[in-house]
């Protein structure tokens, strides 16, 4: 029987880069380098003309605007996993760009497992950050070890649930749409895993869904 293969998308300015990116994806026998892009232009041209499963996006490439281009492509191409490459691992850009709803997290200082290691956990619907932007995160987080707040919530099935599609960037009403509950009782809930999880905020609650290992949808 025939394994589905990922449809990866390379999209960075620097030509190099771009080979060096294939040269290494070219090693796995479970994806396929359907495009690449230099610039936003091309990005949207490419994923106009094919199925792409996960994109491979360098924060720095001209015409994108981070946030904004990311919220684009999270509205219009709702199945598309993205994974950020880049070598800005600054704490309030990580916290925006998980935000906007990427579905991992990598730096190009980072080696080439942590690069196939983002590809696994997207293809298994995980969120996934590197190690250094974990520790950028940890580092700038709750005082309590992450461990002992894995070990010691108390999260309901639906709290879980929410947990995963919050990280995954939906909104209150697009979770309350999706449960048939208000977007009232979607705000509560938010409320309620900061304060089980001694979090602050929708990058905060990504990174925890990485470590406990919650599937993104």
């Amino acid at each position: 029987m025939e394994v589905n293969r990922l449809k990866v998308l390379i999209a960075d300015d620097h030509s190099i880069v771009r080979d060096g990116l294939k040269f290494l994806l070219s090693t796995r026998d479970d994806l396929d380098v359907v495009g690449e892009a230099a610039h936003s232009e091309e990005i949207l041209a490419v994923l106009a003309q094919q199925p792409v499963d996960v994109l491979l996006l360098d924060l720095g490439m001209p015409g994108v605007n981070r946030l904004a281009f990311i919220r684009e492509l999270r509205r219009d191409f709702c199945a598309l996993k993205i994974i950020v490459l880049t070598a800005n691992i600054d704490l309030s850009t990580i916290r925006g760009v998980l935000e906007s709803g990427v579905h991992a997290y990598i730096s190009k200082t980072d080696d080439s497992q942590e690069l196939f290691a983002a590809l696994d956990a997207v293809a298994q619907n995980r969120l996934y950050l590197a190690v250094a932007v974990r520790y950028v995160v940890d580092g700038h987080g709750t005082s309590t070890p992450q461990s002992d707040l894995i070990v010691n919530a108390e999260l309901t099935a639906r709290e879980r649930q929410i947990l995963a599609l919050i990280a995954q960037g939906a909104s209150s009403t697009e979770i309350a749409g999706r449960f048939c509950i208000s977007a009232f009782t979607v705000r509560k809930h938010r409320e309620n895993l900061m304060r089980k999880l001694d979090l602050h905020n929708t990058a905060e609650l990504a990174a925890y869904v990485v470590r406990l290992g919650l599937p993104s949808a």
